[in-house]
Parts: structure tokens; C-alpha cells; sequence
């Protein structure tokens, strides 16, 4: 028999304790540091009113309790793996693991700033928070996150304008393919694009992001840490009413800190070329884009065409052909939307393996505003992730499944008494299903399943929130 429990507990103490800060680890000094003199530095330089401080500044505080009968996502095989011992170091869990004990209750406190200010023609923005999550049960996966976005939206003269930013976050890597393992990774972006309208219906367009994964010193996902550029640039038509549709190039390098290692032996793999597998690759494309408002009601965005990804170790690997991401949206009446998402993608989706996968999926996102201060909103989304036999070099931690089948369906009540202040309240279900295949020793490899329902409940404060 399985228990469906929720648990809220709110605690509140206007107390300082200089000893909360000591989370922070050195390297985000330098980030916590120019984030706060910049505003200091504004405030110093112009006179601001409480109305204005409202305006520009917002703390904001979130609360979340989560119950649910498969919080970590093992595997339904999990209790008989005979690496059991090995993953989890706590007898008490791996007593629960046994007797299919899965269910779990976690609480989430979430508390930030985010700042916003127009200066002239330019835009700056930037957000920073730290949330820390604790399970009931599995207390051995209690994490923190931490995270920061700065971004500048610049305009030069009349036809020049763009983005510049940066974003950091270090947070609990999900439990899809790592199942109860407890993995920080810490993720960090540069990014720089611009726009040059050189023509009323034509503008140029580019981009520049540099994109870095790091999961510490972890022996389970040192196997992930990676670093990406990308480069992209293209051509856009611009119609009268703002449609556009235009073709964008793009340039994806990727490189992996560690080859790969043998999951029994710990040896390094070598490749057919003899040198040590590297799971480095060179992706380019060419895509059309569109981005076209048909009505009022009615508009659709999206991006297709052809990709070609040549990989540094197992050729076997190499991929070229279409990918595709379109979003249909749609708003029939005033109380009334609906949002459809299709994709194809030659991707590693989340980053959770160092494997690429063919991601073909589906998704639609009814909402309903049911009066002014009560929303229903639902997500209902299935996705197939296929991978070939090199996942069993590149992932070692766990046997993934060469064919997978994702599965998720969400229902959220959110209710606004007030501006700044939200409720909400959501029940989901989340399933996996991977097929079984046999490995290159002949082995029946199954990597099992996992079936998940939960309930959440949240509580939203921004102060000063204007819409």
C-alpha cells in the first residue's frame, strides 16, 4: 500500500544570523560582490524614493512542500541491482530501497532579488536567489542552489541593438538517468548577440554563448563536464506587421574534460583510431526560422532544417539529418489558451549524458483563467529519447536504456489574492519506460522503469510586483 502525505511547515524569525552566509563558497564571491556594488553604486549616484526602489528593486521569497511516492526515480528493478552497496553508502536507505520504500517528502525555501532598471534606451535586469530543499526521508540528497543572471538589453543609434549577460547556477542534477545519486553540477553561460536592421523588412542577426558544466570531483558524472561554444549568425525578413522568417548557421563546438573510463576496471576506453575515447564534437546547421503572428489569437514560432554532427571518438555516432522545434499558440477568448510544442533534436536534453540522443517529443499546455485571481493550467508532454550502443561507454554509471519513453502530465490551481502574492497547488505524474537491448558481450542489459505521482503546494511573495 502506498501513502499520499503533505506536510507544510512555515517558520519565520527576524533574527540575523551572520552564519547563513557561510554557504557560499569562494568562487561566487566575485559574482555576490559585483551584483551588489552595482546597485550600491546606482543608489549612491541617484536619489530613489520608496516608490522607485519598488520599481527597480523586487526581494521576492517562495515556499514549496512536495509529496511524492517516487521522489529519487528508481528504477523498479533498483532493489535487486547488484551495485546496490556500491551507489548508496547508507544502510538505512538501502534497507528502504529494498523494501520499495520510495515515497518521500521534500520542502523548498527559495529567497531572492531581482533588479530591473531603464537607463535612457538601455535595459539591465538581474536576479539572484538561493534555495535550499529538504527531504524527510532521504535526508542524504538535502541541497542547496544557488544562482545568478545579470543581463544588459544595449541599443546603439537606431538599428543596432542586443543582449549581453551572463547566468551561474549550481544545483542537484535530476534523477532521470542518475536515480538517488546526489550530484552537483554547477553550470555557468556567457552570452552576446546582436541585430543590425540595415533595411526596414531586413535585419542581420548573431549570437556568441559559451556554455560550461562542471559536476565537481563526482566519480559517477565526472564523465559529463563539458564545455560547449556556440556560434550562430543569419539573415532575417522583416514583414510590415513585424513577422519575420529568416535562415540561421550555426556552429557547435564541444569538449569533454575526461575521456571515458571503463565501469569495472576504471581504465581508460580507447577508441578505433587508438587514442582515449573522447567524446568531443563539431555540430553544424542550417536552419529556417519563422516567427509569425497570424492573428490576434493565433501565433507560431519555430525553427527547421538540417543538422550535421561529427563526433571525435565512435564514428558510428556521426548524425546528419532534420531537426525542428515548433510552438503554436493559441488564445480563442480572453479566459482561454492553449500552447502546442513538437521537436526533433539531436541533442544530450538537460545535459544528463555525454551521449547525443534523437529527442522526438510532444507537448500541450492548456490554461484556463477562470476568473481574475484563479488560473487552471495543465502540461501534459510524451518524448522518446534514443540512443545508441555507445551509452555504454560514454555513461557508465548506470545502464541506459538504447530506447526510452517519457511520459508527463501536470495539473496547477494558482490563485492571486493580491498582486505579489500567489498560491498554488499541483498534482502530476511522471513515467519512464526503457527497453531492454543486449550489449556488445551478449548480455540482457535492462535498465528498468520508473513510475512517479506527487502532489505540490507553493506559496509566492514578490515585493513590489507591478503586473
Amino acid at each position: 500500500m502506498k501513502y499520499h502525505f503533505m506536510v507544510i511547515t512555515v517558520n519565520c524569525t527576524d533574527k540575523f544570523n551572520p552564519t547563513v552566509i557561510n554557504f557560499i563558497p569562494q568562487r561566487q564571491y566575485w559574482f555576490i560582490f559585483t551584483f551588489f556594488a552595482t546597485i550600491l553604486l546606482f543608489f549612491l549616484s541617484q536619489s530613489a524614493s520608496a516608490a522607485e526602489f519598488r520599481k527597480i528593486l523586487k526581494p521576492y521569497f517562495n515556499y514549496a512542500v512536495t509529496a511524492d511516492d517516487n521522489m529519487l526515480r528508481f528504477r523498479d528493478n533498483f532493489s535487486s541491482n547488484p551495485a546496490l552497496n556500491q551507489i548508496v553508502e547508507d544502510e538505512r536507505v538501502r534497507e528502504l530501497i529494498r523494501q520499495g520504500k520510495f515515497a518521500d517528502v521534500s520542502n523548498r525555501m527559495t529567497g531572492g532579488l531581482m533588479f530591473e532598471k531603464e537607463m535612457a534606451r538601455q535595459r539591465f535586469s538581474a536576479d539572484f536567489n538561493w534555495a535550499y530543499t529538504k527531504y524527510e526521508r532521504f535526508t542524504g540528497v538535502d541541497n542547496d542552489v544557488k544562482s545568478g543572471m545579470g543581463k544588459w538589453n544595449w541599443f546603439l543609434g537606431k538599428r543596432l541593438e542586443g543582449n549581453m549577460g551572463a547566468t551561474y547556477t549550481e544545483s542537484l542534477m535530476p534523477f532521470v538517468f542518475q536515480p538517488g545519486l546526489k550530484i552537483i553540477r554547477t553550470e555557468q553561460t556567457q552570452f552576446f548577440n546582436g541585430a543590425w536592421r540595415f533595411h526596414p523588412s531586413w535585419r542581420l542577426v548573431g549570437e556568441y554563448m559559451h556554455y560550461s558544466l562542471d559536476t565537481g570531483r563526482s566519480p559517477r558524472a565526472n564523465n559529463l563536464n563539458r564545455s560547449e561554444n556556440r556560434f550562430e549568425g543569419g539573415i532575417e525578413y522583416i514583414t510590415p506587421n513585424n513577422n519575420t522568417v529568416g535562415v540561421i548557421f550555426r556552429n557547435i563546438l564541444g569538449e569533454f574534460t575526461n575521456p571515458a573510463l571503463d565501469p569495472i576496471t576504471g581504465v581508460i576506453i580507447i577508441d578505433e583510431a587508438g587514442r582515449p575515447f573522447d567524446n568531443g564534437y563539431d555540430q553544424k546547421e542550417v536552419l529556417a526560422t519563422v516567427n509569425w503572428l497570424f492573428s490576434a489569437k493565433s501565433r507560431i514560432q519555430g525553427s527547421a532544417g538540417w543538422v550535421d554532427r561529427q563526433n571525435k571518438s565512435g564514428k558510428a555516432r556521426d548524425f546528419s539529418g532534420f531537426n525542428g522545434r515548433v510552438t503554436y499558440q493559441w488564445q480563442p477568448t480572453a479566459k482561454l489558451g492553449l500552447t502546442i510544442n513538437g521537436w526533433r533534436l539531436t541533442s544530450s536534453m538537460n545535459n544528463l549524458t555525454a551521449n547525443f540522443g534523437i529527442n522526438t517529443g510532444v507537448s500541450a499546455i492548456p490554461a484556463w483563467n477562470i476568473t481574475e485571481k484563479v488560473r487552471l493550467e495543465g502540461e501534459f508532454s510524451y518524448e522518446t529519447r534514443n540512443f545508441n550502443r555507445f551509452s555504454e561507454l560514454t555513461d557508465p554509471t548506470f545502464p541506459i536504456g538504447r530506447k526510452n519513453t517519457l511520459r508527463n502530465a501536470t495539473l496547477r490551481l494558482v490563485y492571486t489574492p493580491y498582486l505579489g502574492l500567489q498560491l498554488s497547488t499541483s498534482i502530476y505524474h511522471s513515467d519512464l519506460n526503457s527497453e531492454a537491448f543486449v550489449n556488445q558481450s551478449g548480455a540482457v542489459i535492462n535498465p528498468g522503469d520508473f513510475n512517479a505521482n506527487g502532489v505540490i503546494a507553493g506559496l509566492q511573495y514578490i515585493y513590489g510586483q507591478r503586473r
